[in-house]
């Protein structure tokens, strides 16, 4: 490894802001970040939401992670990493930094209908798919300037469409639920897996099926 890498390691440790991983498991502290909040950018969702920043040659930062930037107390995913380089060796590595900005009790619930062994009645219910903490972004078109209208579908009436950017281990499919609060609810319409490195980049309609409520991890019909 070059002795440049090394030296800028250096840099991270005396001026970095330091850095959790949250989404591993156990999480890993220690790691360090330079970024700069990009006040010259003319788009809301540039200024809103994305961090340009920079990791150490031998960052255990990966793309797709979820990390807590301390001194900001905002956590932020990891959209991609691209080597710098110097004579051949990566001396460090520029990566760019989504807000995440769910709520704290938002999750993701999926429709199952369930069997009763003794009557062999079928009942349609909710599957919790994922639980709070659940990272991710929620925001307008990313890119347009306005939110989508979609046209009617299938005699739907035309909804609003929303971006929902999470990484792809959550196993998010199309018809989940994504649950804001009692009252806000959205349908993952459509998955583009192809946007962003070991990301998903959803559309979120306004969701007309039935409410569910959650009571101790179960799921119900209202």
């Amino acid at each position: 490894m070059a002795g440049l890498g090394v030296d800028i390691e250096e840099v991270y440790t005396e001026l970095g802001a330091e850095v959790t991983i949250v989404s591993r498991n156990p999480v890993v502290t220690g790691e360090h970040v330079l970024f700069d909040i990009n006040a010259q950018a003319t788009k809301p969702f540039i200024r809103e939401h994305q961090l340009d920043a920079t990791l150490p040659y031998n960052t255990l930062i990966e793309t797709s992670d979820v990390i807590k930037i301390t001194a900001v107390n905002r956590h932020y995913m990891v959209m991609n990493k691209t080597p710098d380089m110097f004579e051949n060796d990566v001396v460090e590595w520029s990566v760019v930094l989504y807000l995440c900005n769910l709520p704290e009790n938002a999750c993701i619930v999926r429709p199952v209908e369930v069997r009763n062994p003794e009557t062999y009645n079928i009942t349609s219910g909710w599957q919790m798919v994922v639980s709070s903490p659940m990272y991710g972004l929620l925001s307008e078109r990313v890119f347009g300037s306005e939110v989508k209208q979609q046209n009617e579908v299938g005699g739907q009436f035309p909804v609003w469409a929303i971006d929902f950017i999470v990484p792809k281990y959550y196993g998010i499919q199309s018809l989940d639920r994504l649950i804001i609060s009692p009252t806000e609810y959205y349908k993952i319409e459509v998955i583009e897996s192809y946007n962003y490195p070991g990301m998903a980049l959803m559309l979120l309609t306004e969701d007309t099926r039935d409410v569910c409520t959650i009571v101790d991890g179960e799921i119900y019909d209202d």
